[in-house]
Parts: structure tokens; sequence; C-alpha cells
């Protein structure tokens, strides 16, 4: 994993930064584009908080050194933006509402399988020693 920063580097900030950028994007198109709804500031600015605390998270935990987790936890939020853009399509309503949850949910599960992953590499340290 070469191409991701060194732990304590700068690069996790400037990837947060990016992240946060992309994924905003993303949940404004879903939200107002595939789903149709109108924009409304309110929905944008509080899809872009989630983003950046998202982000902001992944990316503070690699810096700390569990590489690992960001990795597995941005998967979950690829993985969760793609479903919640299929499950979005032609759905109003409360559905539109089971596509967000959808996406919380694979962000979540991504984040614990990256917990998980962290786990057995640190005890596998622990147990060299």
């Amino acid at each position: 994993m070469s191409w991701i920063p060194a732990e304590r580097s700068s690069g996790w900030w400037l990837l947060a930064g990016a992240s946060s950028l992309l994924v905003s994007i993303l949940l404004w198109v879903i939200r107002f584009l595939l789903l149709g709804q109108p924009f409304t500031g309110m929905h944008a600015f509080r899809f872009m908080v989630l983003a950046i605390l998202l982000s902001f998270l992944f990316s503070f935990a690699g810096w700390l050194g569990a590489k690992w987790l960001w990795l597995f936890a941005n998967l979950g939020l690829a993985l969760g933006l793609l479903l919640m853009a299929v499950y979005s399509r032609d759905m109003t309503g409360w559905e539109d509402l089971v596509s967000f949850l959808v996406f919380l949910e694979a962000v979540a599960a991504g984040f614990i399988l990256g917990l998980i992953i962290e786990g057995v590499f640190l005890i596998r340290r622990m147990a060299r020693k």
C-alpha cells in the first residue's frame, strides 16, 4: 500500500479535503439529479457536512496509522454511494429514505470491517513480540 500516505503525514489532510469535495458532489448528484428533488440549500449543506465528517474521520484514522481502517471505510463509502444511486432510481417518498439508510449501512459495514482487520493485524504484531 505504498500509494497511501505515511503515518502522521500531511497527505492525509489533502486526501480528506479531496474526498470531502468528491463525496459532497456525488451526494448532491444523487439527491438532486437522480432523485429529482428540488435543490435546497439546507439539504445541500447537510450532505456537505456529512461528507466532511466522514472524510475527516476516516483520514484521521489513517493519520493515526490505521491504513486498513481508512481503506475499508472508504470502500464502504464508495459502495454506499453506488447502492444509494442504484436504489434511488424511480423512487419517491420513503424509498429515497431507504436508499440513504442503505448508504449509511454500507459505510458502517466498511468501517466495522476495517476495525476488525486492524484488530487482527494488531494481534499479530503483539503475538510476534
